[in-house]
């Protein structure tokens, strides 16, 4: 049986940052308060906090091993495949982590971000590793360049999307330039990852209590919100019918919100005339071309939660992620799925790879 991880990062150091010279001073840096918690930093925003307490918890886990796989391209190897992956999606640092500067800057660490991926890991195991690329929102011509290198040059499958940027929605027409650019290389999935540890996200305002830019407990509602929202908005806002052969896969957050929110956009057409009349197709020739994770939760107490999502989402919409190498990634979630006796062997083989194949369009492995 397959296994496709679409679900991995990386975080290059600061001298893995190839960049021109009157950018260097730039370079993403890492600093550690007298607590252990360590913060980094990009320009003048703190990209993502992690605290001496989550440290601690990946220690007592086993996963601090894990750490250098962020740059080690041969650590990651052996990792990977003792863990009986066949292929691993990687991208690389924080997301949009480079969309908020000048955009010739933000594009030269966008490049540089690429090609660490490429280098560190593609180039010495083509077989196990492509790339995610990192693109330059704040550009949209620049956009289009290092995509096509991406695509052209690195072999790259597809790219990530951050949810928004600057409050703009991944499925605003703002984008749909852009997108004319992904459907003319013959991309046909695009990855979705919410951007919230230091950009703007939905309640951000209402909900400091969560902690301060790049702290993560935000993410308890962070997620879902952006995901619901960009959901809404490809369905409703005209990008899934004006490109009708994109697909959007999900990341990080469970499956789990996306039942309940299905329901309600349901209940919601049944209800209210005017919204039924702003769709051109039923509601699932949409959701069939939404894809979401089967994160850890979803596989405990037997895989009670995910027996849930089978039933109201289908296991052709739903595949298998590790968040590798994440303190609280897990490289033995594929291994979990294939202990559920319950679940039928085409439903895992879906989960853990068919499904991908599916979302990107060809063959994978």
């Amino acid at each position: 049986m397959k296994i496709i991880d679409i679900d991995s990062h990386s975080r290059p150091r600061a001298g893995d940052y190839v960049v021109e010279p009157e950018y260097a001073h730039l370079r993403p840096r890492s600093y550690v308060d007298a607590r252990g918690n360590i913060r980094h930093v990009f320009n003048d925003r703190i990209l993502s906090v992690t605290t001496a307490g989550e440290a601690e918890i990946a220690d007592r886990e086993g996963k601090s091993a894990w750490k250098a796989a962020n740059y080690d391209g041969s650590l990651r190897h052996k990792q990977v495949t003792e863990a009986g992956i066949d292929l691993q999606f990687v991208s690389t640092g924080t997301v949009s982590a480079f969309n908020y500067v000048d955009a010739k800057a933000g594009a030269a660490f966008c490049r540089a971000a690429n090609n660490f991926i490429y280098d560190s890991f593609m180039k010495p195991y083509p077989k196990l590793f492509t790339g995610l690329p990192a693109l330059p929102l704040q550009d949209i011509p620049e956009m289009n360049k290092e995509l096509h290198r991406c695509v052209k040059d690195l072999g790259m499958l597809t790219f990530l999307m951050p949810t928004n940027w600057n409050n703009i929605d991944m499925a605003d027409p703002h984008w749909w330039n852009f997108y004319e650019t992904v459907a003319e290389l013959g991309i046909v999935g695009i990855v979705v990852h919410f951007g919230t540890l230091h950009g703007p996200w939905v309640g951000k305002k209402r909900l400091t209590v969560l902690g301060p830019d790049g702290t993560v407990g935000r993410r308890i509602v962070s997620g879902m919100f952006e995901y619901s929202t960009n959901i809404l908005n490809l369905i409703f806002g005209g990008l899934m019918d004006t490109f009708p052969n994109f697909k959007f896969a999900f990341l990080e957050v469970g499956a789990r919100f996306a039942i309940n929110l299905k329901d309600s956009i349901q209940e919601n057409l049944d209800q209210i005339g005017y919204m039924r009349d702003m769709l051109a197709h039923p509601l699932d020739w949409y959701f069939d071309r939404f894809y979401f994770l089967v994160d850890d939760r979803m596989l405990e107490a037997d895989g009670r939660l995910l027996r849930y999502a089978l039933e109201e989402l289908g296991a052709e919409h739903l595949f298998v992620g590790s968040d590798y190498p994440h303190p609280d990634g897990h490289l033995n979630i594929f291994a979990r799925l294939r202990e559920l006796s319950w679940l039928p062997t085409d439903a895992k083989e879906k989960m853990m790879c068919t499904n991908i194949e599916t979302l990107i369009g060809r063959k994978l492995v």
